[in-house]
């Protein structure tokens, strides 16, 4: 009867050390899909930040090709004034010319 009682606690023993086991395993599993997760999203969000960065980049190139052009238009806006500027792109890009006065083009060889 005694050897059926420590038979009995060691299977006890056993069905307690399975279940500890079992629970340690669930705990541990649970960890790794979490660590797995958050491994993702970070290389998702660096990713994102990567991309962010480069158009970043790319938009201060653009602001700064606009900002130099919106400087160049109003360098040229200043010279609309001037009656010397008027009259060279009147004559030079309009192909206009006083009364009296003759055009002569000679095209090269």
């Amino acid at each position: 009867m005694i050897d059926e009682l420590r038979k009995d606690k060691t299977v006890k023993k056993r069905r307690t050390n399975t279940s500890f086991s079992l629970s340690m395993t669930v705990v541990c599993i649970a960890f790794v899909v979490v660590g797995v997760l958050c491994a993702t999203r970070l290389y998702d969000i660096n990713q994102r930040k990567a991309r962010l960065m480069e158009e970043s980049r790319q938009l201060q190139a653009q602001k700064q090709a606009l900002l130099d052009r919106n400087d160049a238009l109003l360098a040229q806006g200043a010279h609309s004034d001037d009656d010397v500027y008027v009259e060279k792109v009147a004559r030079d890009q309009l192909d206009m010319v006083y009364p009296g006065e003759i055009i002569f083009r000679v095209s090269g060889e």
